[in-house]
């Protein structure tokens, strides 16, 4: 009889006398009030603890994505989705006075709206892990979301929860052009604007003016390997090498043969019909340009300069080969884990001075007695939508030295499920990541070099 005196004062009938048959036509007894108190009360719980689980996930998307994303749009969307959150809660204390004591006009309406929003963010959330094709993590509370937003949509319907929203179809459509206009910013700022401007890193590999020393019997070669960063995006390096190599040839008279010339140029080789290979191939030095972790800035420059002893008894007649390759991802797309520049493992035993052999390669990767050096880190997409629908990645860079006498150490790079696997992701997979890898090559005579050197 209470809450219907304060029905009847809002709606100003509050001098009503409810005993008076004349004025109250009763429907059934006024003693007998049809409130289901337990159903009541366990509805609006699981109402309310719905919308806050939702806030719950809301929050800590948009908590990630708002202090730590990697562009002005995913910081953007983090704070867009901070907001939802405090929807989400607004919504569940709405709830509560809905199923309890409805003091509040518009509780209802809040209700929908923080249904509809849980709903959206559900599905999608759901939609992006079950594509990826990551059957564990978060599946479960996705699935479980999506389930409630069915019975709440359910509840809602019967209970005609919306009655009370003024202009009701405008307020939709309102809400509809704001999301898509708030939609196609966010996706101009952190899609479309990236991908657009690609990273601008001049990479290339140049001989300078070599000299003779005192003695006569070898050049110092100057080399200068140009690495920097002319873009507008920031890049963190998985990997960088550097090698020279002598190729010892001779000058034949009959040319090579027409498959010998169609295999190599086939291969993508540079091929010289008159001009063979006479020896095993030297490895003259090798190293790395910059750090495995490294960050360029826009503007930064980690170009080097090296000098390359070439020994004129061992290869008067042959070709030094400068080979450079370099391997990175995109800043504002990916993020390497703190701790990929301090987690370089070694084949061998760094503590003994003879540095015996103790762990083969993948059989992938090299050969069993061939040793190796490998960094390997978790490589974070970013967003905090990606990083908790898809599954987590691995990058790993491995510089193979052979045990060949000869053999050029190499440097292989991947993104895989598991970084000691020869799983390979796919173009698709690593696109997110924008990982680019860049090979380059210089080679001159020996005879030119000599030619050119400063006495």
């Amino acid at each position: 009889m209470r809450d219907l005196r304060r029905v009847l004062g809002r709606a100003g009938w509050a001098d009503v006398d409810l005993a008076n048959p004349g004025a109250v036509r009763w429907r059934a007894d006024p003693e007998l009030w049809p409130d289901r108190a337990w159903r009541r009360r366990a509805g609006g719980c699981l109402m309310a603890g719905g919308l806050l689980v939702s806030a719950a996930v809301l929050f800590r998307i948009g908590l990630w994505d708002a202090m730590g994303a990697l562009t002005f749009g995913g910081r953007v969307m983090g704070a867009v989705f901070l907001a939802g959150a405090l929807a989400e809660v607004v919504a569940a204390f709405a709830a509560a006075d809905y199923w309890g004591k409805r003091r509040v006009t518009f509780c209802g309406p809040v209700v929908v709206v923080g249904v509809v929003v849980a709903a959206v963010t559900s599905v999608m959330l759901l939609v992006l892990q079950w594509e990826g094709g990551y059957r564990r993590g978060w599946l479960w509370l996705w699935v479980s979301l999506v389930v409630w937003c069915g019975w709440a949509g359910w509840e809602l319907t019967r209970q005609r929860t919306w009655q009370g929203v003024p202009h009701p179809r405008r307020f939709a459509l309102g809400v509809v052009l704001s999301g898509a206009v708030g939609a196609a910013s966010l996706a101009y700022s952190s899609m479309y604007s990236p991908y657009i401007a690609p990273p601008k890193v001049p990479f290339s590999a140049s001989f300078g003016r070599p000299t003779l020393n005192t003695a006569h019997t070898s050049l110092y070669v100057p080399v200068r390997l140009t690495f920097k960063n002319d873009g507008p995006a920031s890049i963190h390096v998985v990997g960088t090498l550097w090698s020279a190599t002598l190729w010892p040839s001779a000058y034949t008279v009959p040319r090579t043969d027409f498959d010998t010339w169609q295999s190599e140029l086939g291969s993508g080789y540079d091929s010289y019909r008159h001009e063979r290979f006479t020896g095993t191939s030297g490895v003259l030095a090798a190293g790395r340009i910059t750090g495995p972790g490294d960050r360029l800035d826009p503007g930064d420059d980690f170009s080097k300069d090296v000098v390359v002893e070439v020994p004129l008894k061992a290869g008067e007649d042959g070709r030094v080969e400068i080979h450079a390759i370099i391997s990175f991802i995109r800043a504002d797309r990916g993020k390497l884990a703190n701790s990929y520049r301090d987690s370089v493992q070694y084949s061998w035993n760094t503590d003994s001075d003879a540095h015996e052999h103790r762990q083969d390669p993948p059989g992938w990767l090299a050969q069993p007695s061939d040793d190796f050096f490998r960094y390997r880190a978790r490589i974070y997409r970013s967003s905090a939508i990606m990083r908790i629908t898809q599954p987590p990645d691995w990058a790993a860079m491995w510089w193979v030295i052979p045990k060949q006498d000869g053999a050029t150490p190499y440097m292989r790079v991947h993104i895989a499920r598991d970084a000691d696997s020869q799983e390979r992701l796919s173009d698709a997979q690593q696109e997110p990541y924008g990982m680019k890898t860049l090979e380059t090559a210089a080679d001159q005579p020996v005879a030119l070099l000599k030619q050119n050197a400063s006495p």
